[in-house]
C-alpha cells in the first residue's frame, strides 16, 4: 500500500480520478492535509484533517508500513512531520511554490521592473506571521526532512537540479511525473480549428497576478519593440496588492489596449479564451502555468517565453519550440510555431497512465 498525503485541489482531484482510471485506487490511499472543516476541490470523498492533528495522525498510522509515500507539495509547516517520521521510501512531487517560493531561497525570479515593486513591498504581515511560524517550528527540522526525500517528482530534469542545488536532498534521484489538466491534453482537439480573423494581434500576459510573472518588464518590452497588440492580462488569482499595481502602472503602454480579465472562467470557457489570442507570453524566470503553456501549444498558438526560463532545456530536449521575448523584443515578428505532436508524444494520457503504473501500480483487477 502506497500514503499519499494530498492538498485540497483541482489538481487532486484530478489525480484521483487517473489512479481511478488506472485502476490503482485499492492499492493508494490518500489523506487530504487541510484546515477547513470541508473540502472546495476534491468532490470525492476522501478523508481530511489538519497536519498534525489527532485525527490527521489517526488517518495517516505510522508512515513506514507503507511501501512508498509521496508528499504532494512538501511545505516548510510540514518538515518536523517528516523529519520525525521513518519511510520505506519517499517520494516529494513538486508543485512549484513549495520549491520556488521557499522563505530562505536565495534566488532572484523578478526582472528589472518588477523587482522594483518587490522591494518596495517586502513587508507583508501575513508573510512575516508565515515565516515567524516556520521558523519557530519547522525549521530546525529542515535539513533532516530533505535528507529523507528518496525521489523528487517532476517532469523537468532542470527542476529537479534547480532543487538539488538549493536544497539538502543528499540522497533524491529523480523520476519523471506530471500533473494532468482537468481534461487530458487530446480533449482539446474539439477546439481545433481556425479563429476569427481580427483587424490586430492579441496577447495573453501571464497566467496569475502575481509577480513572478514579471508582467511590467514584458509590457515595457512590447511596447519599446513597436508591435501593436491588444494584451489581455488575466488577473482571477493572485495578489491583491500586485494586481492593484498593475493596474495603475501600465498606462504607459501605446501600442494597443489592455484588459485586465479578473472574472473566474470554467474550463471550456478558459480553453476558448486562450484560443481567442493570437499567442501566449510567459515572462516567467521559474516554471510557472504551464498547464496554460501547453495548452496554447497544443492550440497551435505561440508561445513566448523569458530567455533565463530555468525550464527551456527540457522544452528543447524534449523537441518544443518556443520564442524568447527578448527576440521579439528585436523583431517585433510572432513566430509560428508547431508543437501539437510534441505536447502528444511527451505528456499524452496515455504516457501519464504508464507512468501511474511505474510509480504507483502493480495494476489490480
Amino acid at each position: 500500500m502506497n500514503l499519499h498525503i494530498v492538498p485540497d485541489s483541482k489538481f487532486t482531484s484530478a489525480f484521483y480520478k487517473n489512479l481511478a482510471e488506472a485502476n490503482l485506487l485499492g492499492k493508494n490511499k490518500l489523506v487530504v492535509r487541510t484546515n477547513k472543516n470541508k473540502l472546495s476541490f476534491v468532490s470525492e470523498d476522501l478523508p481530511f484533517a489538519p497536519l498534525y492533528s489527532p485525527k490527521f495522525d489517526r488517518l495517516v498510522g505510522q508512515a513506514q508500513v507503507y511501501d512508498k509515500v509521496f508528499l504532494h507539495q512538501l511545505t516548510p509547516l510540514m518538515y518536523r512531520w517528516v523529519a520525525s517520521r521513518a519511510f520505506r521510501e519517499l517520494n516529494w512531487m513538486v508543485w512549484g511554490t513549495d520549491l520556488y517560493n521557499l522563505p530562505f531561497l536565495d534566488y532572484d525570479f523578478h526582472e528589472v521592473e518588477t523587482r522594483r515593486y518587490v522591494r518596495k513591498n517586502k513587508f507583508d504581515y501575513r508573510d512575516v506571521l508565515y515565516r515567524l511560524k516556520v521558523y519557530l517550528t519547522n525549521m530546525i527540522f529542515m535539513r533532516k526532512a530533505y535528507s529523507k526525500v528518496d525521489f523528487v517528482l517532476t517532469w523537468m530534469s532542470s527542476e529537479y537540479e534547480f532543487a538539488k542545488s538549493m536544497l539538502p536532498l543528499t540522497k533524491a534521484g529523480h523520476k519523471f511525473f506530471f500533473y494532468e489538466n482537468q481534461a487530458p491534453y487530446h480533449t482539446l482537439d474539439q477546439y481545433l480549428g481556425d479563429a476569427a480573423r481580427k483587424s490586430k494581434i492579441s496577447l495573453v500576459i501571464g497566467n496569475s497576478g502575481t509577480p513572478t510573472n514579471n508582467h511590467l518588464d514584458a509590457i515595457h518590452t512590447i511596447q519599446e519593440s513597436g508591435l501593436h497588440a491588444d494584451l489581455l492580462i488575466p488577473v482571477s488569482y493572485g495578489e491583491k496588492k500586485y494586481i492593484d499595481f498593475l493596474k495603475k502602472n501600465t498606462s504607459f503602454y501605446t501600442n494597443g489596449t489592455i484588459e485586465f480579465i479578473d472574472a473566474f472562467m470554467q474550463f471550456p470557457d478558459y480553453i476558448k479564451f486562450l484560443k481567442s489570442a493570437d499567442a501566449l507570453v510567459m515572462n516567467h524566470v521559474r516554471p510557472q502555468g504551464y498547464g496554460n503553456i501547453f495548452m496554447m501549444m497544443y492550440l497551435g498558438k505561440p508561445v513566448i517565453l523569458n530567455e533565463r526560463n530555468l525550464s527551456l532545456p527540457d522544452l528543447k530536449a524534449n523537441g518544443f519550440h518556443w520564442q524568447t521575448l527578448r527576440e521579439l523584443g528585436e523583431s517585433r515578428i510572432i513566430r509560428q510555431q508547431n508543437n501539437r505532436e510534441s505536447v502528444k508524444r511527451y505528456l499524452s494520457h496515455d504516457k501519464l497512465l504508464a507512468a501511474y503504473e511505474e510509480l504507483f501500480g502493480p495494476r489490480l483487477g
